[in-house]
């Protein structure tokens, strides 16, 4: 599991590890300009050298340009330059014309260029670099760049050659991923200790290009007595689906009640239905309309069929709920009264988690006041307009900040928020979340968000806490149409195509 820092956590852990630990903040910017100077090594030498003396002077006569501010971001960049340039390079360093207000560690690199007198200047020169380095601001940017800041940061975006972004991109805000008026377009960052939440979340993502992740002598150690709150799940981390036992039977592996799909929209229940016995359920019963039976006993006849045409449906419903260890409600079940009958029992009844999503998300956002009285844990699965009408926010505002708006949720109802886009934020009632960085545009398709309903479900019935399994699922789902996309292309992925690759991943793992 990869450890996640918003500026303020990293600023402490850089603090700590200076003050308690007794790190000198130089030697720290030695070691993350020796990391950034080493990946972009590597790019060169991955399509230039052929032998080991090729490689020690990969960077020979290669024109570098690095861009520099004040603080200590642009101290990493004169260090990431001077050793580029003992390493062959023809360096220029770019600076604004007032320095009256550097840092004393970017003051020091900077005397340590002026003494090898490699040249400093105060405009871009016009000219081709095979390497543009942005070292402008760091992750404590708090104002959207104008003036010189801005134009410097257009000319870089026009150049060609490889755009290398040192910790973060200038002009991306280090916890939302905004874009403060422009920012620095990297073919490459090079973060250092942990990856800041701006370079995972949109519109960041897109700036930062790939992300690498280099150690400079600052750990968890550094939190002292502080703990991390924010994660990303690995496929290594998969292997923590609970394993299958011998001498086991169905009843082992849970129960799931799926509550879904009303008069043709047998699909929601199937595709729940079936993403929780992938997932590794033993056993799901299907409540659907009547007009549903023959569909899903043809799609999925290992299902338990109910139905809502029976007489007493609440009742019904009731032992139902207590027979199931996991309940998922909500896709394809409308909005009318008696959908509202049914949301309204089960957060009243169960006595097992329960997965909320789609048409039951929406039935909630006018009554919220049944998830802080529900008993159970409760998972909501929105998406950004579903969030909308249980927020009462604009999708815009929401997007804008998409971890915090899942985090506040989560706290005020006191429930898991799985809240989905393009990076899906897995937030828990302790404050802690998740970003999922698996999955594709292909999986924006109708259907997909029922599977992930069934794969969070299927890992609550086997046993699974919560929070993991929402996470987890977010994981496993992204995981299963990043398969399938690899097979087949984005253009065309369904949501049966998500199902299909959910057990060659748990194969694979």
């Amino acid at each position: 599991m990869d450890i996640l820092v918003d500026k303020g956590q990293m600023k402490q852990c850089d603090k700590n590890t200076i003050e308690h630990f007794g790190v000198p903040s130089l030697v720290l910017m030695e070691r993350a300009a020796l990391a950034v100077m080493e990946e972009i090594e590597k790019n060169f030498q991955q399509y230039t050298c052929t032998n080991e003396s090729q490689n020690n002077r990969v960077m020979a006569g290669k024109k570098v340009l690095v861009v520099c501010g004040f603080g200590n971001n642009g101290g990493d960049g004169f260090a990431v330059g001077r050793l580029l340039w003992q390493k062959g390079a023809v360096v220029t360093f770019v600076i604004p014309p007032d320095s009256s207000v550097m840092s004393k560690e970017t003051k020091t690199q900077k005397d340590i260029v002026d003494k090898y007198q490699i040249p400093i200047v105060n405009e871009i020169p016009e000219q081709d670099f095979d390497v543009v380095v942005d070292a402008l601001f760091g992750i404590g940017l708090t104002r959207d760049l104008k003036g010189i800041y801005q134009d410097y940061i257009l000319k870089m975006n026009g150049m060609s050659g490889l755009k290398v972004a040192v910790d973060i991109p200038s002009g991306i805000q280090a916890d939302t991923g905004a874009v403060m008026g422009k920012a620095f377009q990297a073919d490459l960052t090079v973060t250092f200790a942990f990856v800041k939440l701006g370079l995972l979340l949109f519109p960041g993502a897109e700036y930062a290009g790939e992300v690498i992740v280099r150690d400079i002598g600052i750990d968890s150690h550094s939190f002292l007595p502080e703990q991390p709150v924010y994660f990303r799940f690995t496929t290594e981390d998969l292997k923590k689906i609970p394993a299958r036992r011998v001498r086991f039977n169905k009843g082992s592996y849970g129960k799931v009640l799926v509550v879904a799909g009303k008069k043709n929209m047998a699909g929601a229940a199937f595709l729940s239905g079936k993403a929780a016995y992938l997932t590794g359920a033993g056993l799901v019963k299907v409540l659907t309309a009547e007009e549903n039976r023959v569909i899903l006993q043809q799609l999925l006849p290992e299902a338990i069929l109910g139905t809502f045409q029976e007489p007493d449906i609440v009742k019904m419903l009731k032992e139902a709920l207590d027979w199931a260890s996991v309940v998922a409600a909500g896709p394809g079940i409308g909005t009318g009264k008696n959908a509202e009958s049914l949301v309204k029992c089960i957060l009243k009844h169960a006595k097992v988690p329960v997965v909320l999503d789609a048409d039951g998300l929406n039935i909630v956002s006018e009554h919220l006041e049944w998830l802080r009285e529900c008993k159970v844990p409760v998972i909501v699965t929105p998406h950004l307009g579903e969030m909308g009408r249980l927020t009462h926010q604009e999708v815009d505002t929401i997007k804008k900040r998409l971890l915090q708006t899942a985090k506040e949720f989560a706290t005020k109802y006191q429930v898991v928020c799985v809240l989905k886009d393009a990076r899906t934020v897995t937030a828990l009632p302790d404050g802690r979340a998740w970003i999922n960085t698996s999955g594709n545009n292909g999986m924006a398709t109708a259907g997909s968000g029922d599977v992930l309903t069934g794969i969070i479900a299927g890992l609550l019935a086997q046993g699974m806490e919560p929070g993991a399994a929402a996470a987890m699922g977010a994981s496993l789902h992204g995981l299963a149409g990043d398969r399938q996309a690899k097979k087949q292309g984005v253009y065309g992925l369904m949501a049966q195509d998500i199902l299909s690759g959910i057990p060659q991943v748990l194969k694979e793992i």
